[in-house]
């Protein structure tokens, strides 16, 4: 019934996408992909838990199969990164390294063992939810999509014109901005059985309305104190009321994605200002030390540009005792990838890094349970080590000289709009950028 392939979490979470189309799983590859057959306005989200996309995805696992929504986490495990995939099992007592051993002996091996016999039904309800809350951002991160950001989804219509084939215009539907939808699964979230965990996403959630009304509808159904909530924001926003939920909710989980501590987070995260990110952090350190419910982390995607300076992102979460949850590293727009990088810069990334590894005596361990306090140094590490080997082992794309030149059509078009240049943040990328046309 088991492969090394296999994965726990379609038995455990869900997710609701911007649009209000479900998601098999959160870090599933199409997982931001429009669901033109299950939707918040037509399913229920138990109803979609055992739906025909689901109890098919279970069964391609418990068959030995690798099912292409999971393509994502097996590439991260060719580098050693601890994914999403580990993680859900490690949740289900399931040890990768040490698969055939833990696989039979998981508490919840009758779950996996009932779907297997009964065609990928499976006779629970999810345990953990991850809902986007719809494109609503003050930000418009240059990685990102107006898919998740109505402040890109206003600039691409300009920079449409300029330039069609990269800044593409498609049709965008956020479900909360029905707030009968919202009010519908507000209730539906109270009344699932032994809810252990949602993740807000957005868009900016502290900078969304539909985020408030879901977290006081939890607290004033006496829901929160049996329910994790995390939430990913730009750090550009502090809000006194994240107080009361830090106190209320079991525990209370806050992401901050940031890509560098210098005003290279400027471009990267524009029009983001690094000056007001790095005090709101100071603030959410010191609400730390007052709640010991409050789990405070950053989340960074290394790409082409904030590659120059995450040596200093690494340092500052090693100084501050910020847990590095996750380095998703940049796929998509692919000309933004690292691996574009020129062999000298990327040399001089290793030795950087190399040079913080040896400083920090950082060594690799296994870390089962991510959110114990005194673990975050060690997760840290092991973020920071598998990011090296990243940068050490990655191989050059065939068609690096197009996506070279596409990177340089990509900024310019960005920069039309938002009158910057990347070489006032980055002048030790002239040579490079201006080899290719910049």
């Amino acid at each position: 019934m088991f492969e090394r392939t296999f994965c726990s979490g379609p038995w455990f979470h869900i997710g609701i996408n911007y649009d209000g189309s479900y998601a098999k799983c959160r870090w599933a590859k199409d997982a931001f992909s429009k669901n033109e057959n299950y939707n918040v306005s037509n399913t229920s989200i138990i109803d979609f838990y055992n739906s025909k996309d689901m109890t098919n995805l279970r069964t391609e696992l418990l068959t030995g199969k690798k099912p292409t929504v999971c393509e994502t986490c097996y590439y991260e495990e060719s580098y050693g990164k601890l994914n999403g995939r580990q993680r859900q099992l490690k949740k289900s007592g399931i040890d990768l390294g040490e698969f055939n051993l833990t696989a039979r002996s998981s508490p919840h091996y009758s779950k996996f063992e009932y779907s297997y016999r009964n065609n990928g039904i499976s006779q629970y309800q999810p345990t953990d939810l991850q809902v986007w809350l719809g494109n609503t951002c003050n930000s418009g991160c240059i990685m990102c999509k107006p898919l998740a950001s109505s402040k890109l989804e206003e600039e691409y219509k300009l920079l449409n014109k300029l330039n069609p084939k990269q800044f593409e215009i498609k049709e965008i539907t956020s479900w909360t901005k029905d707030k009968s939808q919202i009010d519908s699964i507000a209730e539906q979230i109270c009344n699932i059985q032994n809810l252990g965990y949602i993740h807000f996403l957005g868009g900016e959630t502290l900078y969304d309305r539909s985020f408030y009304t879901l977290c006081d509808r939890l607290v004033e159904t006496d829901n929160a104190k049996n329910i994790i909530v995390g939430t990913t924001t730009n750090g550009t926003i502090y809000n006194d009321k994240l107080n009361k939920y830090i106190e209320t909710f079991k525990e209370f989980h806050l992401g901050i994605s940031i890509e560098s501590v210098t005003d290279l987070n400027d471009y990267i995260r524009w029009p983001g200002k690094i000056s007001t990110i790095l005090p709101n952090i100071e603030q959410f350190l010191l609400d730390r030390e007052k709640n010991e419910n409050l789990y405070l982390s950053l989340r960074i995607t290394p790409n082409i540009f904030s590659v120059a300076h995450i040596d200093k992102l690494f340092v500052f979460m090693i100084e501050n005792k910020i847990i590095a949850e996750s380095c998703n590293i940049l796929f998509d727009p692919e000309c933004l990838r690292i691996e574009l990088l020129p062999e000298n810069i990327r040399q001089e990334m290793i030795v950087k890094v190399k040079k913080l590894i040896d400083y920090y005596k950082l060594t690799k361990d296994h870390v089962v349970n991510i959110r114990v306090p005194s673990i975050i140094d060690q997760v840290t590490a092991n973020v920071i080590l598998d990011y090296y080997k990243f940068l050490t082992t990655y191989t050059p794309p065939e068609n690096i000289e197009e996506s070279r030149h596409d990177l340089i059509s990509f900024i310019k078009t960005f920069e039309k709009s938002r009158n910057n240049c990347i070489l006032d943040y980055l002048p030790e990328y002239e040579e490079f950028l201006r080899s290719y046309g910049y």
